[in-house]
């Protein structure tokens, strides 16, 4: 079974979707759809996993997510608990030929397909262009008519110029065979809920119902890492967020994430984003 592939209703009146959300993490899964997907996360924070790569979002974070690109936004507890802080989102969702097939072929429109192409990796933009296009996805949400379509076209123009983009993904197709919705969400489940203390494999392969060997086949086929590597990367990016918000020390950030040696942490940080923890923490901090 491939990841999930998530029907997108538009209705009767309308080509495409532009809504605000405020249960978004409701009903989610290990999904695809044909649709492009614009996410601003006005209130909220998690990880999404996308293809073969990981971000964790939070509050302001504004996300283009392309054309049949699996991915899987997981909120964390603080918005899911049986008492939830709200998260609130606004997005949009379109088909790549709701205008017509030629319309993106045309000369004027380069910038355009330009954008959509580099969204297969799932895109995290930033600057003043971003900020810009959260308005205009606002508006969009609220107008009808013809106006929808100028505004959904004055945001993609306005995204196409964002120089601040970086990928989630390496180009990933949703095709693969072993890529098993149910499993895949059981695996990524458990290892958020425990990668901040020490997690066996044979306990995550036990309960995915593989053998060890099989299991890291498996995981390898639908990720393109070793499954050690992907929770190096959780570890790692949660040791960026706590770093982010400058209120513990690097040894209390070092075994909050997950790691039970300082030196191990601080090699894996240096391996992973190139510079020292304490160096990511005055640079965020300027």
């Amino acid at each position: 079974m491939k990841p999930i592939l998530l029907k997108i209703t538009s209705g009767p009146a309308i080509s495409f979707s532009a809504r605000s959300d405020s249960k978004s993490y409701k009903n989610n899964s290990w999904h695809y759809h044909p649709e492009f997907e614009l996410i601003h996360v006005i209130k909220g924070g998690g990880t999404l996993f996308a293809g073969d790569g990981i971000h964790h979002f939070k509050s302001g974070d504004l996300v283009f997510i392309g054309s049949y690109l699996p991915h899987y936004w997981k909120f964390d507890s603080l918005y899911t608990s049986d008492t939830p802080v709200k998260s609130y989102i606004e997005l949009t969702q379109f088909r790549e030929d709701f205008w017509g097939k030629v319309f993106l072929t045309i000369p004027e429109n380069q910038k355009i397909a330009a954008l959509l192409d580099k969204s297969k990796k799932g895109l995290v933009l930033k600057g003043a262009k971003a900020e810009a296009a959260k308005g205009l996805l606002t508006d969009l949400i609220a107008a009808t008519d013809t106006r929808r379509v100028i505004l959904l076209l004055e945001l993609l123009i306005c995204l196409s110029e964002c120089k601040k983009a970086g990928t989630i993904s390496t180009a990933y197709q949703s095709n693969n065979p072993f890529t098993q919705s149910d499993r895949i969400n059981k695996i990524y489940n458990y290892t958020l809920q425990h990668f901040k203390s020490t997690i066996y494999i044979k306990e995550v392969a036990t309960l995915a119902n593989l053998t060890v060997n099989s299991f890291c086949r498996y995981f390898k086929s639908c990720t393109r890492k070793s499954y050690t590597q992907f929770i190096a990367e959780l570890r790692i990016g949660h040791a960026c967020k706590l770093l982010s918000e400058g209120q513990k020390s690097i040894k209390e950030i070092c075994y909050e994430s997950g790691f039970n040696n300082i030196t191990h942490f601080n090699r894996q940080f240096k391996k992973m984003k190139q510079i020292q923890p304490n160096e990511y923490r005055k640079l965020i901090h300027t």
